[in-house]
């Protein structure tokens, strides 16, 4: 008997710099997943590439004196090299520039509009450039007069017109699906249990603080202030919020929207890797998205931790990083 086939996914890396060691580290435990489960007699499709819209990457590009695309271009390559030099064993590169991928997207975005899960507001809000998210007043710390995000990021008081997702709507089916039995079709696993804990915390803290339905829980997904990203359809003045983009990448790899597409069979994702910083995008924001969309949601999501130098996160916005390519012409 045929055994079922497995879809993994990395994170999609973000261009505004080159690969480090944990980019590197998050591709390698795919691939050591992926091989063991070839191994075992499993049909793989393993997917990895780069996320290349935002305010964050127009800024690089800037900053580099080139185009935004020639930017990416460059950048994203280096993503793709690591591949090989690091031997891994991915399927498909995506990259968020490519024409099947804006198609995704536009998809997506009609038919949650169709469905009524899309509307026209204006949001207000603290917002991290570096982290292309907006936090809340109690998740903010604040030195010599600068208010900085969990992560460290600076964030900034923005207010501009926006579309937003009803992502309040699902909030409560999120919570159910977070405490079903393993092993249950409609199950979200997330893992570690401590992950776990912490989103389903995060998401009932949200519900009882402004309760099911409330517009303050809904989610921001168009941007005015730039134009590098995904244009929303019918309102070139407005471009999809970069996490909306991103997360698309998986279902656009697997041939979406067009279901009869030979890879469309692996989809959902049995496993999205990602760091814990990006957590809460994969375990609320896409689930929520998916579901809204009539889709099967993705069945695990594993974060791991981040890489440390000198018990600081490692992060290309603080420059402390290491160079995987360079441990690869050094040690083999």
């Amino acid at each position: 008997m045929a055994k079922p086939s497995i879809y993994l996914t990395t994170p999609i890396y973000y261009v505004n710099d080159k690969p480090h060691i944990g980019h590197a580290y998050t591709s390698l435990a795919t691939d050591v997943l992926a091989r063991f489960k070839r191994l075992d007699g499993h049909e793989v499709f393993f997917l990895t590439g780069t996320d290349e819209h935002g305010q964050k990457v127009e800024k690089a590009a800037k900053d580099a004196g080139e185009d935004p695309q020639a930017f990416t271009d460059r950048v994203s390559q280096a993503f793709r090299d690591l591949t090989a030099t690091m031997g891994f064993s991915n399927d498909d590169f995506i990259r968020t520039t490519e024409p099947r991928h804006k198609a995704a997207c536009t998809a997506l975005w009609k038919v949650l509009a169709e469905r009524g899960e899309i509307y026209l507001g204006d949001y207000e809000g603290w917002y991290a450039v570096r982290d292309e998210a907006f936090y809340g007043p109690d998740e903010l710390t604040e030195r010599d007069g600068v208010k900085y995000a969990p992560s460290g990021a600076p964030v900034e008081w923005v207010r501009e017109p926006s579309y937003f997702f009803r992502l309040s709507k699902w909030l409560p089916e999120l919570l159910r699906r977070y405490d079903l039995p393993e092993g249950h079709p409609e199950r979200i696993d997330i893992q570690p249990e401590s992950r776990r804990n912490e989103v389903r915390a995060f998401v009932a803290q949200g519900l009882k603080e402004f309760g099911e339905g409330s517009e303050k829980l809904d989610l921001s997904v168009s941007r005015t202030s730039f134009t590098w990203g995904v244009k929303v359809p019918g309102d070139e003045k407005h471009v999809m919020y970069v996490w909306v983009d991103a997360l698309t990448n998986y279902i656009t790899a697997a041939g979406y929207p067009d279901s009869s597409a030979e890879r469309w069979r692996f989809w959902p994702a049995d496993v999205h890797f990602v760091g814990k910083d990006i957590v809460r995008f994969h375990t609320i924001y896409w689930p929520a998205m998916l579901l809204a969309a009539g889709l099967p949601t993705a069945k695990r999501v594993f974060a791991n931790g981040w890489w440390t130098n000198d018990g600081q996160k490692m992060s290309k916005s603080l420059g402390n990083v290491i160079d995987p390519v360079a441990l690869v012409e050094e040690y083999g």
